[in-house]
């Protein structure tokens, strides 16, 4: 059965986005990027949250590929290529590479997408999809990445908690 992935970034005190709501404290360095690259190689679908849809494409604007290093562009390619449901409540329809909006529930697409062919991945992103996956006990494993910084405001890395997690062995 394909394992549903929640792989993340956070500040040390459990923030996902800085105070003005952007990303720039957890920027990967290289190592961290190549992970990141070495990662997605494993997933068959990606679950995103709308918030994070309108984050993610970027990797799709030819003006900002103009500036890609090598690794972007293998990151790009990669992640353009990736069958993407997006859950929201807004949007009607999705202008992106390989993309389409979620039909059902997330618990509903997770069983759809576990009885499909193949063993890769169905990776969730977007704090708000993954705590109500995980309120499910649909998310088989958690790949937390804690930067070593403070925020001290903006979504928590779990909605609706205190940001802070139990670690057992």
């Amino acid at each position: 059965m394909k394992r549903v992935t929640y792989s993340m970034g956070m500040t040390a005190d459990g923030f996902i986005t800085g105070p003005d709501g952007g990303f720039a404290w957890g920027a990967p360095d290289a190592e961290e990027f190549r992970a990141s690259i070495d990662e997605i190689h494993g997933v068959d679908v990606h679950l995103l949250g709308r918030k994070l849809h309108e984050t993610m494409v970027y990797w799709e604007d030819p003006v900002q590929a103009a500036t890609w290093d090598e690794a972007e562009r293998e990151w790009a390619d990669l992640w353009n290529a990736l069958p993407k449901v997006v859950f929201s409540r807004t949007l009607t329809s999705v202008d992106a590479s390989n993309t389409r909006l979620a039909t059902g529930t997330v618990a509903q697409e997770i069983e759809r997408l576990r009885a499909e062919p193949g063993d890769g991945e169905i990776a969730i992103g977007g704090a708000t999809l993954a705590a109500a996956a995980a309120e499910l006990g649909l998310i088989d494993e958690y790949r937390v990445r804690v930067s070593p910084s403070w925020s001290a405001a903006g979504p928590r890395s779990s909605p609706g908690s205190s940001g802070r997690w139990t670690w057992s062995s």
